[in-house]
């Protein structure tokens, strides 16, 4: 029998962001068995990247060459999603000729699978980002259409059942690991010399990149009232983050909060690449190796390798989540795995990770409805925060030894990629092997749509309009009773369409948070032209398989 053809979508796996680590450990393990024939579609990569070549699996760029025509540049730019590969996926289908297509992605980097005219070709695996509840109607509708469904979290897998009412099949949680550089120092007094601190200081760290859902105003006002209440003068905050970034403005927090002899940060020598330690000076400051002005504080492209991230968490007494959501968040993992107890709020999939670490779980005071996606965010609770804080800190040397130990034991034996590599392993040998005659040997489908009536008859409603276009232009009858065909018979007796984020997200909330242009006049002529491109696209398709693949 022929090996499974398992397509792989994610972010290059030579990158080292978290959807690339994940795929690049997960496919490791499956390429390992041997049982599979292996391919990945890798945003972020250029078609015929020369690092793709060192992979040992097959290898699919979605961004043009540097000397690609320039109609092809202009192609990839025309739509944000072809970054993840939407305007090369059927070709890359054709060559590859996938059995099972998998996708570890969130909603918008891989719904473009489930709209692909070669869709009944393959059977459809993904892991998508659940980060908060509700999760939107559209979304859950296109997870239902997937065949299995994974997710990083028991959390975010109990939200996907409850949602669709078991229409999803789930088929369990496969969390990441940490990288193998992640464990624990054998004598933390002298590692903390080595790095430049005083051993015997009190020491709340936290990595996280320095975003909007990433709550630095609250980790900062927190720490004020903890070292307000009970603090000490050798207590300090820890934020391994980014600055300048896309987040919050680091400077005027720490002046907010009278903190500037308080917060420490990793910098980074652009010379030397080394990071080091330092009180918070600005993006900028002196690096101890060049003597001179090269020190900028870490970001995305100046950063600090696996190992440097051990040797910082290390340093941590305590480590502190403080976000309003999370699809995962890893670094809670890569401080189990040094050893480091784990704080994290109370919510989304910190709710049960947190839980799983032996860690101390920091209850929101509220919840909040988010407009541009209708999700619900947490809004910490700062005292408690602190009392926490406290509390931890007022344990003996013994029992934060011992809570230190159980925090290691818990990441060894519930976050391995041995175990979340089987899970992926389990569910591909479960597929069975359809007969290629039947998916991308099969007849070519396609059809004419019919024409547009010059006027219909005057009782004719939205449902009925829509119904003949599902069926008759765009051809595909077995898109009725879905979100698409409600969605369209809405738009019809709205008499306009929502874009952008409302479009995405299918809610009323998000169309208007982003103002007045989001709406779009949707009328019965839009709505043919949209169902005959549709039919016409996937004819184009449809053509383009049938000269590559059923004339050899």
């Amino acid at each position: 029998m022929r090996k499974k053809r398992i397509l792989f979508c994610s972010e290059a796996t030579f990158l080292n962001t978290g959807y690339a680590t994940y795929a690049r450990e997960v496919l490791t393990y499956l390429h390992s068995t041997g049982k599979y024939e292996i391919a990945e579609l890798a945003a972020y990569a250029k078609i015929g990247d020369p690092r793709g070549a060192e992979v040992p699996w097959k290898f699919y760029g979605t961004a043009p060459a540097d000397d690609a025509p320039e109609d092809a540049k202009a192609s990839f730019n025309s739509t944000p999603t072809n970054q993840f590969g939407e305007w090369v996926f059927e070709d890359v289908c054709l060559d590859f000729l996938p059995d099972i297509v998998c996708d570890i992605r969130d909603f918008w980097m891989l719904d473009f699978a489930e709209r692909s005219p070669y869709r009944k070709y393959f059977k459809w695996c993904i892991m998508p980002t659940v980060d908060a509840r509700p999760q939107a109607r559209q979304w859950i509708a296109t997870y239902e259409s997937a065949d299995a469904c994974l997710t990083y979290s028991d959390w975010a897998g109990k939200i996907l059942e409850d949602q669709s009412g078991g229409a999803i099949n789930y088929i369990g949680c496969a969390p990441p690991s940490a990288h193998a550089a992640y464990k624990p120092v054998e004598d933390r007094a002298k590692h903390r010399i080595s790095m430049g601190l005083d051993p015997n200081a009190k020491i709340i760290g936290t990595v996280m990149r320095n975003q909007r859902r990433k709550l630095f105003p609250d980790l900062f006002e927190a720490f004020r009232i903890y070292l307000d209440k009970y603090g000490d003068n050798n207590t300090f905050l820890y934020c391994h983050t980014s600055y300048p970034d896309l987040g919050w403005d680091i400077p005027e927090l720490i002046h907010q909060n009278k903190l500037s002899s308080k917060v420490l940060m990793t910098y980074v020598c652009s010379e030397t690449k080394k990071p080091f330690v330092s009180l918070f000076k600005g993006a900028q400051t002196q690096s101890p190796y060049t003597g001179k002005k090269t020190g900028f504080v870490s970001s995305v492209k100046l950063g600090a390798s696996y190992e440097d991230l051990s040797n910082i968490i290390n340093t941590f007494d305590v480590y502190v989540q403080y976000a309003n959501s999370e699809g995962f968040g890893l670094p809670q993992v890569e401080a189990a795995a040094c050893g480091v107890p784990v704080m994290a709020t109370d919510y989304s999939a910190m709710e049960s990770e947190v839980r799983k670490l032996e860690g101390i779980p920091l209850k929101p005071k509220a919840l909040y409805k988010e407009l541009e996606t209708g999700c619900y965010r947490a809004v910490p609770d700062n005292e408690l925060a602190a009392e926490e804080f406290n509390k931890f800190f007022s344990l003996s040397e013994e029992e934060r030894s011992e809570l230190s130990k159980k925090t290691r034991k818990a990441f060894e034996e519930k976050y391995q990629w041995d175990i979340t590599g089987a899970m992926w392993e389990n569910y591909f040998d479960s597929v069975e092997i359809v007969d290629p005659q039947y998916t991308w040997m099969s007849r070519p489908r396609i059809h004419q749509p019919e024409e547009k009536p010059s006027e219909l008859p005057p009782d004719t409603n939205a449902n009925q309009v829509v119904k003949w276009l599902i069926t008759n232009v765009l051809c595909e009858p077995e898109r009725l009773n879905s979100v698409f065909e409600a969605r369209m018979i809405r738009d019809l007796s709205y008499g306009s369409a929502t874009g952008t984020t409302g479009g995405m997200y299918f809610n009323e909330s998000s169309a208007a948070f982003d103002g007045a242009n989001t709406r779009q006049p949707f009328m019965l002529d839009n709505a043919y032209e949209h169902m005959k491109s549709l039919c016409l696209r996937r004819n184009h398709w449809e053509s383009i398989r049938a000269e590559r693949l059923l004339k050899r």
